[in-house]
């Protein structure tokens, strides 16, 4: 029963978060929380890239959530996990993954590298990635926006996923 209410609390409190204090959550999966942790991970493992999101939002939030029980908060392992699902083209993870890079959580702290994920993000249609962009853009000079064209075109992601992106 504790879990449902957090699986309720988690879909109240997800579109909330802004990309400057957390990373977004727009395509949290609520049929994949109804699941038990077990299945979740299961799937996750088994290449599911919704999963693999949503695993890593549980890693991420776990200990700043009170709701969120029996996982230890790890950004490294959300960093894996929004890893796994960004480069099957999941936009959100992608955009994540970016964000995880500029605050330097579970990953380096790199803006080359977070404008990377951006340009992917970007591209796969995520909304916000643009406006991230723009900012970086000008903090960042012509060889540094290169080099993380360069980075971004690098990345070995398959074919960007529909269902993953969002509307313009």
């Amino acid at each position: 029963m504790h879990f449902y209410r957090i699986v309720i609390l988690l879909a109240v409190l997800a579109p909330i978060f802004c990309w400057a204090a957390e990373p977004v959550t727009e395509t949290f999966s609520h049929t994949v929380y109804l699941q038990p942790y077990s299945k979740l991970r299961q799937a996750a493992e088994q290449g599911d890239p919704q999963a693999q999101y949503d695993l890593a939002y549980l890693y991420y939030k776990s200990g700043s959530d009170p709701e969120i029980s029996g996982i230890s908060r790890s950004e490294k392992l959300a960093a894996q996990w929004y890893r796994e699902a960004a480069l099957q083209g999941h936009s959100s993870a992608q955009y994540n993954m970016a964000v995880l890079h500029l605050h330097g959580h579970g990953v380096e702290r790199d803006a080359l590298d977070a404008y990377a994920w951006l340009l992917q993000a970007a591209a796969n249609g995520h909304k916000d990635a643009k406006v991230l962009m723009a900012e970086l853009e000008s903090v960042l000079n012509t060889r540094q926006l290169e080099e993380a064209k360069s980075r971004s075109e690098a990345l070995p992601i398959t074919k960007p996923r529909p269902e993953f992106a969002q509307d313009n």
